[in-house]
């Protein structure tokens, strides 16, 4: 079983869309897809639940947090990422998924270093925080805080006593699970315009994100990951998930 999980937060315009397509994209895999809807007022719950997926609904905790809760949530052994507002490829889910399967620790879709599709300025503040982790931490990461990725649900459940409750979660998924030192695959994807607006808010999201860079840069120099994952014993990889 693979649980895809989409936290969600009034993306009523995209929701239905990316809940088919990740369907579609899985059709050959043993799969469910849980919307975390975190507080939407748009009725975004309501259209995910009538496209096929499973719904949560929470109260507006947060994007890392809405991910936790549905990774406590999923059935499957598996876990895929994916953002509610169109602007991840579906279709690069089953090659994601064979990466982990063939023995990563978690796969990443790693979008291009400069698109239309994102500002100037929030690429260059991204480029920087790359740029530190390289030189700092010695760990190239093409896309650190990239919302579509793929890993064992034990991973994350470990982690989740560290993990940011908004969208700093991605980047400390990205660098703690480095740290423990098994292998990371990024996979380059195309990265579409978001439909509605973006819940991004530039200056406390990259302050919080440069911390937990700095925390992240840590662990590398360290060479161990956070403790809750010392004791962690990877799954066998197998064949269905």
């Amino acid at each position: 079983m693979i649980s895809v999980v989409i936290p969600a937060r009034d993306e009523v315009r995209a929701i239905a869309g990316v809940v088919r397509r990740v369907g579609e994209a899985l059709a050959g895999e043993a799969h469910e897809i849980l919307v975390v809807d975190d507080g939407s007022r748009d009725g975004t719950g309501a259209v995910a639940r009538e496209a096929g997926a499973r719904v949560l609904t929470l109260n507006g905790v947060g994007y890392g947090a809405a991910i936790k809760a549905g990774a406590a949530q999923a059935h499957g052994s598996l876990l895929a990422l994916i953002d509610a507002d169109g602007t991840y490829p579906e279709s690069a889910l089953p090659e994601l998924l064979g990466a982990v399967r063939g023995g990563a620790r978690q796969a990443i879709g790693a979008r291009p270093k400069l698109g239309a599709s994102e500002p100037i300025a929030r690429s260059a503040v991204k480029a920087l925080f790359r740029g530190a982790v390289r030189w700092l931490g010695g760990f190239e990461a093409p896309d650190l805080n990239s919302g579509l990725r793929v890993l064992r649900t034990a991973d994350l459940l470990s982690l989740a006593p560290v993990l940011p409750d908004r969208f700093s979660l991605t980047t400390t998924l990205t660098l703690a699970l480095a740290a423990a030192g098994d292998p990371i695959v990024f996979l380059p994807i195309d990265y579409h315009a978001r439909v509605g607006r973006s819940k991004w808010r530039p200056v406390q999201d990259t302050w919080l994100m440069g911390r937990t860079v700095a925390r992240g840069i840590g662990w590398l120099r360290a060479g161990r990951a956070p403790k809750t994952l010392t004791a962690l014993e990877l799954p066998a990889v197998g064949g269905t998930g």
